[in-house]
């Protein structure tokens, strides 16, 4: 993992769709910015109005973790994002967060597919998971990128993990 100062133009944002994280989880420290955030690379399938886009982009992942973003569990229950991960002992050190938030995304979002259901104000999303078969149901009129149309092509190669039996916390 490396710590990057770059700017994160891009850095794309969530839509409404199904993703799945797949590796390069980075630390990125925008110019001005006190916090930094996470980024890592995923397949994605976004919806927008009657149209599918396939791509593979690095998106920034600490958006689900957001105070303003939800989980739902596999009972419906919506969960405040922020409550998922264990917060550090010193609540005032940047770099423990930092290794928190790290550590929850490596255990219990990378390469486990998820659904961004709603967009909330300030970044926020809510989301839940969903299995593999389902991520792996591409939709017949999908506009691709020729990544994914890579992925699509060599699909049977690719491992996801199902939800985590052991939800967070």
């Amino acid at each position: 993992m490396s710590s990057k100062d770059q700017p994160s133009a891009n850095v794309l944002t969530f839509k409404k769709g199904q993703y799945v994280f797949t590796d390069h989880l980075e630390e990125v420290h925008p110019e001005g910015a006190s916090v930094p955030f996470l980024t890592a690379k995923a397949i994605l399938i976004t919806a927008e109005e009657n149209s599918f886009k396939g791509d593979i982009a690095t998106i920034k992942i600490s958006d689900l973790i957001l105070k303003q973003s939800t989980f739902i569990d596999d009972n419906g229950k919506a969960v405040e994002a922020h409550k998922l991960y264990v917060w550090p002992r010193n609540l005032g050190s940047t770099k423990e967060w930092t290794a928190n938030k790290i550590e929850f995304l490596n255990e219990f979002v990378m390469n486990f597919p998820i659904a961004i259901i709603s967009l909330e104000e300030s970044n926020g999303v809510t989301w839940k998971y969903i299995t593999p078969e389902n991520f792996k149901k591409i939709p017949e009129s999908i506009e691709a990128s020729s990544s994914f149309q890579e992925y699509a092509a060599h699909q049977s190669e690719y491992f996801f993990l199902r939800r985590p039996l052991n939800g967070p916390k």
